[in-house]
Order: structure tokens, then C-alpha cells, then sequence
């Protein structure tokens, strides 16, 4: 696995702290988080929205596969930053996430989405689809 860095943007219809809400709030997350055909049932959500505090949740597949993935905040500055790093799990190395709301004159949001981690083709390829579906849910959930 090699160090790798990916940034994924994607423009969503809603003023900055509805898509902060939706990242922040375990209901909310609850309701888009995972590519498509994955579910993450609400009481599988635990979230301390804060720096040091734990973000764990389990994906669950069609078939029923389970995905636990344990998580930890690193940054949080309400409505523009939210930071999160993993340890390696799965297959997967371990790595940071930072997604960054920038709000559009035009009541929209740019989120950008940083990946930095260990990675391999693969997984890297696994990651892009998979957030870029998961950003498809969020921005039919913000719709809603």
C-alpha cells in the first residue's frame, strides 16, 4: 500500500449548515451514510462530535455482510470543518478524512472531501465510487 491523497468535491443544493447537520446529526448520517445499496441502521451510529471524540457505525451490505468501521474525530469547527482518521481495518490502511463546507453566494455548498491514508489501486477505486454514491444519497436525503 502507498501513501495517497484524494480529494473528491461535489456541489449540494442547501445552505451550509443543513449539510452540516446531516454530517453531524446520528439520525441524519444514519439516513445517507454508505455507497449505494448499503445501510447504516441508526443504532449502529455512535457520535462525539468533537476533537478526540469517537465516530463508529456499521455499513451492512444486501446480503447482510456487516462493516463496522471505528472512527475518530480530529477536527471540528461548527458548519465549515469536520476531520476524522481511522486506523487500519479490513484491508484498508489507515488514514484521515477532512471535509470542508464552503458556502456558494447562491445558497448552495461546496463540500470538499480530503482523503490521505494508505491505499492501494483497488481500495483507492473502491473509495471514489463508494463516496461518490454516498454523496448521491446525501444530496437526495438533503432534498427530503
Amino acid at each position: 500500500m502507498d501513501f495517497r491523497e484524494i480529494d473528491i468535491v461535489r456541489v449540494f443544493d442547501a445552505p451550509r449548515e443543513l449539510v452540516w447537520a446531516a454530517w453531524t446529526d446520528p439520525d441524519q448520517l444514519a439516513a445517507w451514510w454508505g455507497p449505494s445499496g448499503m445501510t447504516t441502521p441508526r443504532e449502529s451510529v455512535e457520535m462525539d462530535v468533537r476533537p478526540g471524540g469517537v465516530f463508529r457505525l456499521t455499513m451492512v451490505a444486501p446480503d447482510g455482510t456487516e462493516f463496522p468501521t471505528d472512527m475518530r474525530f480530529t477536527v471540528v469547527e461548527p458548519v465549515a470543518t469536520l476531520g476524522y482518521e481511522w486506523d487500519g481495518q479490513r484491508g484498508i490502511g489507515g488514514g484521515t478524512a477532512t471535509v470542508t463546507l464552503k458556502d456558494l453566494s447562491d445558497g448552495r455548498t461546496e463540500l470538499t472531501n480530503h482523503f490521505a491514508g494508505y491505499t492501494d489501486d483497488v481500495v483507492q477505486g473502491y473509495m471514489i465510487e463508494g463516496t461518490n454514491q454516498q454523496f448521491d444519497k446525501l444530496a437526495a436525503f438533503i432534498k427530503q
